[in-house]
């Protein structure tokens, strides 16, 4: 399963990176992923596709893991790849020896066929992929160096047992590093719409149809109990099987953020708060509201970074 093309030195790697996304997995995108979401956010089929696997986007989110945990020659598990842009970068422009898992499932079920074709159109074994949930992560345990995710976790069945498992195939020294939504906070991602705190699932379905008019259906497919206060319950519970040196639930990534010019990863979310973030921005002197956002639990979107050392000794958590 090896990388057929030459891999870049990292430090030439462009800001939209070297990977291509072929036409026919842009369509195979569009007609999917694109049209299921059309309904939720009202946008059009093809710019959610396009934004969906834009390859600087797919770079953006590789600088920041790798600010987390080097990857150059680490073998890397990527829980839920989507349409294959993430792993294929990772691979292609960071020189990670990387794996994926992508399951079907409700609207993104057309993806482990397209990220097969888009790893084959870079030169990268499509074999890389394997048709999997992340509850049952089909690896031996402690197989990968980094076990990462963006944008998952919400729509798992049991998004516990999947950090269960991703911790079962970490490596010791290995590092875990999660981006997931938080229900606590002001956005609403999949329907690109302010929000008010979601204490309970319907009130996010009643939200969306009611101040919206927005089909509330894909709400029920979501795991919005996930928020700041259970991925802190999430590491204290991984605490009594495994011993961390380093753990975070992503505060600090917030604040830094917030604290410079606001570079959204997808330009129709940019569309739909820019205007919204840059008005934050200009009365945050000092950071004040970013920490005023931590301390509502209301920062988003929630990293949970984990630093393996060990097995079995608990550790406390902050």
């Amino acid at each position: 399963m090896a990388v057929i093309h030459p891999v870049p030195p990292a430090a030439g790697i462009s800001a939209t990176g070297s990977i291509r996304i072929p036409e026919e997995v842009i369509q195979i995108a569009t007609d999917s992923i694109g049209i299921y979401f059309e309904r939720f956010n009202r946008m059009r089929p093809r710019d959610i596709a396009v934004d969906f696997m834009n390859p600087a986007r797919c770079v953006k989110r590789m600088q920041e893991l790798e600010q987390y945990a080097p990857l150059r020659g680490k073998k890397l598990l990527e829980i839920g790849s989507g349409y294959g842009s993430n792993l294929a970068t990772c691979i292609a422009d960071f020189g990670a020896d990387g794996y994926g898992i992508e399951p079907s499932g409700e609207g993104f079920g057309a993806g482990f066929v397209a990220s097969q074709k888009l790893l084959q159109a870079n030169g990268i074994d499509p074999g890389r992929v394997t048709n999997a949930f992340g509850e049952s992560l089909p690896f031996a345990d402690k197989s990968f160096d980094i076990v990462y995710s963006a944008n998952v976790l919400e729509h798992t069945q049991n998004p516990e047992q999947v950090l269960r498992e991703a911790m079962r195939v970490l490596r010791d020294d290995g590092r875990l590093f999660i981006e997931i939504p938080n229900f606590l906070s002001y956005f609403e991602g999949h329907y690109m719409v302010v929000m008010p705190p979601v204490l309970w699932r319907p009130m996010l379905a009643w939200w969306v149809k009611l101040a919206f008019r927005r089909d509330p259906s894909f709400v029920y497919t979501l795991q919005t109990k996930i928020n700041p206060i259970w991925a802190r319950r999430q590491v204290r519970e991984l605490s009594k099987l495994y011993r961390f040196d380093e753990t975070s639930i992503g505060q600090e990534m917030f604040l830094n953020r917030l604290s410079k010019s606001f570079a959204f990863e997808a330009k129709i979310v940019e569309g739909r708060i820019g205007g919204l973030m840059r008005a934050v921005q200009a009365v945050n002197a000092g950071n004040w509201l970013g920490h005023l956002f931590i301390a509502l639990q209301a920062y988003y979107p929630i990293y949970i970074k984990l630093h393996k050392i060990g097995s079995s000794q608990p550790v406390a958590v902050d």
